[in-house]
């Protein structure tokens, strides 16, 4: 269904809801998704959910294969009851108040909703709802449920955060492993995080919180096993995580040295004096890196994560 259809079929189903002509109901459609973005309650969105009956829609297709919809005031189009519930579960520790702003809305399509610094992608066509990274406007998912940006934007993390974010994360995925030293290792999510942490000069606080959080402190070990032969496989497990992160974060300095070419500060060679891992590898050495060079988006990172506790976690 092309986009100009799905645009009509908006149209006729406001015409359906209000009786107005077709040339009103499309300047309203128009309206409703060039607005300004505009605040609402989750408790206003349940309700409408709870009390609207369903809508029927045009969809273009067999609508056996389409969601239930309701006709939401606070959207200006149809919602699945579906999706909004999935968003309820998403949203359930900030709780019925919460308040929600709309920034995006393709009728018959996907709707963006901002909680916070939490951006959500409602798909109209399906009942889901899936959070997106935190940075305004990008369409990217969140590689897993502990992560607040994707990929891209994930260096743009000051140092506290990208901690929290890789503690949170590892502890979790122990969680799952169990006690499979296998599993712990080698993990995509981890090579993510470690990337990020290269890009911004904080490799070695991240890989020391991932190593801790993921297998156990050194300090620690003694303690976890009754057998040598299990703190010794251990060991072994941590130290060939931690040269594969090493690998991984030496080869991800080279990929950007490649990329910047030259120091952003001074012009000089990039890799003149060696990888250092504390410098960020768009300057050639600690004296070029600027005070808070890397700027967070997020102040409030490393609060919401310590009381962030996932309900489930997204498809790894």
């Amino acid at each position: 269904m092309t986009r100009d259809k799905k645009r009509k079929a908006a149209i006729r189903e406001t015409q359906a809801h209000t009786g107005r002509r077709y040339t009103q109901a499309a300047r309203e459609i128009t309206a409703a998704t060039e607005r300004e973005p505009t605040g609402f309650l989750l408790s206003q969105l349940l309700t409408e959910c709870a009390t609207i009956a369903p809508a029927d829609v045009d969809w273009g297709y067999d609508c056996d294969l389409a969601p239930e919809v309701f006709h939401s005031r606070l959207f200006g189009g149809a919602v699945p009851y579906g999706t909004v519930l999935e968003l309820a579960g998403s949203l359930a520790q900030e709780g019925r108040s919460a308040r929600l702003t709309l920034e995006s809305m393709s009728p018959l399509e996907v709707a963006v909703v901002v909680c916070g610094k939490r951006r959500f992608q409602l798909i109209l066509t399906q009942d889901m709802a899936r959070e997106l990274c935190q940075t305004p406007a990008c369409p990217n998912d969140q590689p897993g449920w502990a992560f607040l940006h994707c990929s891209s934007h994930l260096p743009d993390c000051n140092g506290d955060a990208l901690v929290s974010m890789t503690e949170e994360w590892a502890y979790g995925f122990k969680t799952d492993a169990g006690r499979d030293m296998e599993r712990r290792e080698g993990s995509a999510e981890a090579d993510l995080l470690i990337k990020a942490a290269t890009a911004n000069g904080t490799y070695e606080r991240a890989s020391k919180a991932l190593l801790d959080s993921l297998f156990a402190a050194p300090d620690e070990l003694d303690d976890l096993f009754w057998s040598e032969e299990e703190t010794l496989a251990m060991q072994h497990a941590i130290e060939r995580e931690r040269l594969r992160l090493h690998n991984v974060a030496r080869s991800e300095a080279r990929r950007l040295w490649k990329i910047f070419g030259a120091c952003s500060t001074c012009g000089g060679r990039l890799n003149a004096y060696g990888w250092d891992p504390s410098v960020p590898p768009r300057f050639c050495s600690a004296n070029c890196v600027p005070p808070a060079s890397c700027p967070s988006q997020d102040s409030a990172t490393t609060e919401r994560l310590a009381e962030q506790r996932p309900a489930g976690r997204s498809a790894r």
